[in-house]
C-alpha cells in the first residue's frame, strides 16, 4: 500500500512540475521579436496599415514586431509561409478578405483551417462610382440606362475578388447585363472610367478621394451595412432594396495550434490599439472603420465569410462542386 501511495505521489508531483514548468515558460511570452507577415508588397496600402499598427502596439507588447513582406498569389505566398512556421505565437499574419477568397478559388493550398484567429481590427467598403459626365445621377437612373442600352461595362479588380462578387450579385439582383472588366490597379481603372471606356466602377473610396473632391466622380452606392461615415450622403445598396452587404475586412491570424494564451495576449493588445484615438483617425483618413472582434468572434465571422464567398463564387461559375 505504501509503495502504491508513493508511486501515485511521484506521478502527481511529476505532472505538477511539468505544468508548473509549462506555465513558467509561457509566462515569458513573447520570448523574442514577433514576425508579422504582410502578404503585400512594400509601400502599398496593406503594408502601410500593418506597419502603423505594429508601431502602435509597441507599448502593449514586450517584444518588437518585425514586418516581413511575402507578396504573391493573392495572399497565397504569405499564407504558405506563415503556416510553415512554428505555432508558438512568434509569427503572425495580417489578412484581408482574400483569406477566404484565394483558397476558395483554388489558388492557395492553405486557408482558414490552417490558422488560428487572433482578431479582426477594421472594415472598409467598396463603392460603385461613375463619372460626373455620365447621364445618370442615382442608382435607379443607372439601372434604367443599363436596361435601355442593353448592358454596361463594369470595372473591378479582377475575377473572383470581393468587389467583383459584390458587383455581380448587385447586377443580377438589378436585372441588368454587365460585362466585367478586370483591372490590376486603381489608377488604371479610374483612367478608364474617366475616359469613358467603362460605364461604372467598383472601387475602394480611398482610391477615389481626390476625384470625388474635384467633382469628377459620383458615388451611386456602397456595399456596407450602414452609410459610411466619410460619405454620409451616399446610400447603401441595402437601403435601396438590394441585399448585398460585402465588407472588406482586415485582421490578424497565427499558425494553427498557437497557444490560446498567445492569441489572447495579442488580441488584447490589438483591442487597445483599435480603441486609440490616433488609430481611429488614421482609419478615418483612409476611409476605414474600426471593427474589433476577439479571436472567438473573428473565427465565427471568418467561417460565415467562407460560406458566403463559396456560395457566391459557385453561382458565378468560378468554382465547381466537388464530386
Amino acid at each position: 500500500m505504501r509503495k502504491t501511495r508513493l508511486a501515485a505521489f511521484l506521478v502527481l508531483a511529476f505532472f505538477a512540475a511539468l505544468l508548473s514548468g509549462t506555465e513558467a515558460a509561457f509566462a515569458a511570452y513573447p520570448e523574442k521579436p514577433i514576425e508579422w507577415v504582410i502578404w503585400a508588397s512594400p509601400g502599398g496600402g496593406s503594408d502601410i496599415f500593418v506597419r502603423n499598427m505594429a508601431r502602435l502596439m509597441e507599448p502593449y507588447v514586450s517584444q518588437p514586431f518585425v514586418p516581413v513582406n511575402k507578396s504573391g498569389g493573392g495572399g497565397a505566398v504569405g499564407m504558405a509561409y506563415t503556416a510553415s512556421k512554428p505555432a508558438d505565437g512568434h509569427t503572425i499574419l495580417a489578412v484581408t478578405t482574400n483569406f477566404v477568397l484565394t483558397p476558395a478559388l483554388g489558388r492557395s493550398p492553405k486557408g482558414p483551417a490552417d490558422f488560428d484567429m487572433i482578431a479582426r481590427v477594421a472594415v472598409e467598403t467598396n463603392v460603385v462610382a461613375v463619372s460626373t459626365d455620365a447621364p445618370y445621377k442615382t442608382w435607379e437612373e443607372f439601372v434604367a440606362y443599363a436596361k435601355q442600352k442593353g448592358g454596361v461595362s463594369w470595372g473591378t479588380f479582377g475575377v473572383g475578388t470581393s468587389d467583383h462578387v459584390a458587383s455581380a450579385k448587385l447586377s443580377k439582383l438589378s436585372g441588368i447585363k454587365s460585362r466585367f472588366v478586370p483591372f490590376e490597379g486603381g489608377a488604371d481603372s479610374l483612367a478608364s472610367l474617366m475616359g469613358g471606356h467603362i460605364d461604372v466602377l467598383t472601387n475602394n473610396p480611398s482610391e477615389l478621394t481626390e476625384q470625388i473632391a474635384a467633382g469628377q466622380v459620383r458615388l451611386l452606392g456602397s456595399f456596407s451595412a450602414e452609410r459610411w461615415d466619410a460619405f454620409p450622403e451616399v446610400p447603401t445598396f441595402k437601403e435601396l432594396g438590394y441585399d448585398v452587404v460585402v465588407p472588406t475586412w482586415r485582421g490578424v491570424v497565427a499558425p494553427k495550434g498557437t497557444p490560446k494564451e498567445a492569441l489572447d495576449y495579442l488580441a488584447a493588445a490589438l483591442e487597445k490599439v483599435v480603441a486609440q484615438e490616433g488609430f481611429q483617425k488614421y482609419l478615418a483618413d483612409n476611409q476605414l472603420e474600426a471593427a474589433y472582434l476577439n479571436s472567438t468572434d473573428f473565427a465565427l465571422f471568418v467561417a460565415e465569410q467562407d460560406l458566403f464567398y463559396k456560395r457566391e463564387l459557385k453561382e458565378l461559375g468560378l468554382i465547381k462542386e466537388k464530386k
